[in-house]
């Protein structure tokens, strides 16, 4: 078997990093923040399958929950610095709000 070059295994390094960086980059964060009452951002399109993750960026205590016909979440109570992940496994319209402040939504479509 042939050696490589320095410039060929250059090359190839090369290639692997870029590959592996543009597949983690082609997946979604659907990262969402707590924070002033409010969740940012306030509305996100994903697939079907894909999971939010929600972290309370505040200094008050949250409550985050889905209630819908065909779907159920519940957080339980969210202090600073907490996180939790929702896994939308159907499409349709969602809307994620807060026990807590009643003004706080997030409307997540799901395809």
């Amino acid at each position: 078997m042939p050696r490589l070059s320095l410039f060929q295994k250059c090359l190839v390094v090369g290639s692997i990093s870029f590959s592996i960086g543009a597949f983690a980059s082609s997946q979604s964060e659907n990262l969402v923040s707590q924070k002033n009452r409010k969740y940012s951002p306030t509305d996100m399109t994903i697939k079907a399958g894909d999971t939010v993750k929600i972290v309370n960026d505040d200094i008050f205590l949250h409550h985050a929950f889905v209630d819908s016909d065909n779907f159920e979440f519940d957080s339980g109570s969210m202090e600073e610095g907490d996180k939790t992940e929702i896994t939308f496994t159907e499409a349709g319209e969602f809307q994620i709000k807060c026990a807590i402040h009643p003004r706080m939504t997030l409307n997540v479509t799901v395809e």
